[in-house]
C-alpha cells in the first residue's frame, strides 16, 4: 500500500467514526484524496463545511515556520497547529492529524528539522490528546544519533503510531486533574 492509499484509508476511517481530520499534504495529494473520497460516496463539501475535514498545504504550511531555509520555528508551529486542533475539538471529540511535513523536510534533505518536527508533533499530540499519523518518504536518517532520537515512520511502518495512540489514550483516561491552563489563541495574520 502506498502513502496515498494509506492516507485515504486513515481519512475514511476518521470520517466514518465522526472524527475531525486535519490533513497536511501537497495540493496534488489533496486532489487524490478528495477524488477517492468522492468515489466512496463522501460528500466532500459537506464534511468540509461542517469542519470535519481540513486540508492544509504542506509546503505553504511549512514555509510559515521555517527560516534561513533550514531552521524550524517550533513555537510558532505549535501555536498554529494547536489553534487548528482546538477549533476542531469544539465540534468533534476526537481529532486525527495526518502530517506530510516530515516527509517534505526529508525530501529536502533537512533531516535535523524532520527529527525535531516529529518529536514536536508527538509532544503536541500527547499534550492535546489527538492522534497523529506521520508518513515519511522512506529516506534513512543520516546519523545513528539522529536515528536513535526519532523513528521517522513510513506509511507501512506505522505500528509505533498505534502504540503512541494507545499510550496517549491511556494517559488521558488516567489523568485525574490538570493544572494546565487553556490559553486563548488568535489566528496568525
Amino acid at each position: 500500500m502506498d502513502n496515498i492509499s494509506y492516507i485515504n484509508h486513515k481519512v475514511k476511517y476518521g470520517l466514518i467514526n465522526n472524527q475531525a481530520v486535519i490533513v497536511i499534504v501537497h495540493a496534488k495529494q489533496r486532489k487524490q484524496i478528495t477524488e477517492e473520497l468522492s468515489t466512496n460516496n463522501f460528500d466532500i463539501e459537506e464534511v468540509k463545511s461542517k469542519g470535519q475535514i481540513k486540508f492544509l498545504d504542506a509546503g505553504l504550511f511549512l514555509s510559515n515556520f521555517i527560516f534561513d531555509d533550514e531552521h524550524l520555528d517550533t513555537q510558532s508551529l505549535k501555536t498554529h497547529l494547536s489553534h487548528t486542533i482546538t477549533n476542531s475539538k469544539l465540534h468533534f471529540d476526537h481529532v486525527l492529524v495526518i502530517d506530510g511535513i516530515v516527509d517534505l523536510l526529508l525530501k529536502r534533505g533537512n533531516h535535523e528539522s524532520a527529527v525535531l518536527l516529529e518529536e514536536q508533533l508527538h509532544d503536541i499530540a500527547l499534550q492535546q490528546g489527538f492522534s497523529i499519523f506521520i508518513y515519511g518518504s522512506g529516506v534513512n536518517v543520516v546519523s545513528a544519533e539522529e536515528n536513535s532520537k526519532s523513528s521517522i515512520m513510513t506509511s507501512l511502518g506505522n505500528s509505533v503510531m498505534n502504540g503512541l495512540e494507545t499510550a496517549g489514550n491511556t494517559l488521558e483516561n488516567l489523568a485525574t486533574s490538570s493544572t494546565t491552563e487553556l490559553k486563548s489563541f488568535s489566528p496568525p495574520v
